[in-house]
């Protein structure tokens, strides 16, 4: 198998080798990176108040200008494009979903979803519809969303609870609604699903 992290060798802290064939695929963290550089390239330059949203990763800061926080929708993962399952309400802060139900392809009655198991390599199949990362950085929020929906429900809110700073809600495809411990009293988190 060419799935192995050990065929990464890292040279002087700057330069990779790959052994075997082995290829990096950067999409599980790019658009996290850029988010955060943007947002420093704006704050550099004095913006104060700013969403930057990349499809699926949004990265908000300042709040509006006139001093309320923003409210951000979370797509419901079985609803039409726009239906929302849930809101949340801050300011600086970064959200970022996975899901299988953006980015999927059907053949005979079968869909296949982007977001791969790396054993099989095939669409990871474990109950989980979404996972959303509530962070300070959007690159932790793209790695831990997509690893964590990798890792399934049990484990990828094992992974969360360990993470300082850093809440989840994840979506099962039945609709279900778990949140990680610091999301079960937050007044700022509105869930719309039914039964929710």
């Amino acid at each position: 198998t060419k799935v192995d992290y050990h065929k990464i060798e890292m040279r002087d802290g700057n330069e990779v080798r790959l052994n075997g064939g082995a290829q990096i695929d950067l999409g599980g963290i790019a658009k996290g990176y850029v988010a955060d550089r943007v947002a420093e390239f704006l704050k550099d330059r004095g913006v104060r108040h700013a969403i930057i949203d990349l499809g699926g990763n949004v990265l908000a800061f300042g709040g509006l200008a006139d001093g309320r926080p923003f409210t951000i929708g979370i797509q419901d993962p079985a609803g039409e494009r726009g239906t929302l399952m849930a809101t949340y309400t801050a300011t600086d802060l970064s959200w970022v979903t996975s899901g299988s139900y953006e980015r999927y392809f059907e053949v005979d009655g079968q869909r296949y979803h982007h977001i791969l198991d790396p054993k099989t390599g095939y669409p990871v199949q474990n109950g989980l519809a979404s996972v959303t990362i509530f962070s300070s950085q959007s690159v932790e929020g793209d790695a831990l969303s997509t690893a964590c929906f990798v890792a399934g429900p049990e484990k990828g809110m094992a992974i969360i609870e360990s993470q300082p700073g850093v809440e989840a809600l994840f979506v099962l495809t039945g609709g279900e609604v778990l949140r990680s411990s610091g999301l079960e009293n937050d007044e700022n988190l509105k869930i719309m699903a039914a039964g929710q």
